[in-house]
């Protein structure tokens, strides 16, 4: 490593950059001397978390009510864009559903 006329490395003023970050609230403060720093400058903070958050129960999924969507594949989301994400009408999703069971079909078919 270079030294800098101070005889102080890069590695150091990282270091020293990152605590001032941390200490002055840009960056998460991560020891409790950096906490205490911050909350020296800024005080203590009281965060109102919203209903839904105050029970984590999103990240139970026993108990989750989160609405969990099956992804994409590639096919399904070049469709959509092409339809600008709207949605197909009922009688072109039944034939489209009537199509692929027929192709299956055969396809068992063919096999047999």
């Amino acid at each position: 490593m270079k030294k800098n006329p101070n005889n102080i490395t890069d590695t150091q003023k990282e270091m020293l950059i990152q605590h001032a970050l941390r200490t002055g609230g840009f960056l998460f403060p991560e020891t409790p001397e950096e906490v205490i720093e911050f909350e020296k400058q800024f005080g203590s903070t009281d965060v109102v978390l919203p209903e839904d958050l105050r029970k984590p129960t999103f990240l139970d999924p026993k108990i989750s009510t989160v609405i969990k969507k099956k992804p994409l594949t590639a096919t399904e989301n070049l469709a959509m864009a092409a339809r600008e994400g709207s949605q197909l009408p009922e009688q072109i999703l039944k034939r489209m559903k009537e199509h692929r069971d027929k192709a299956k079909t055969e396809k068992q078919k063919d096999k047999e």
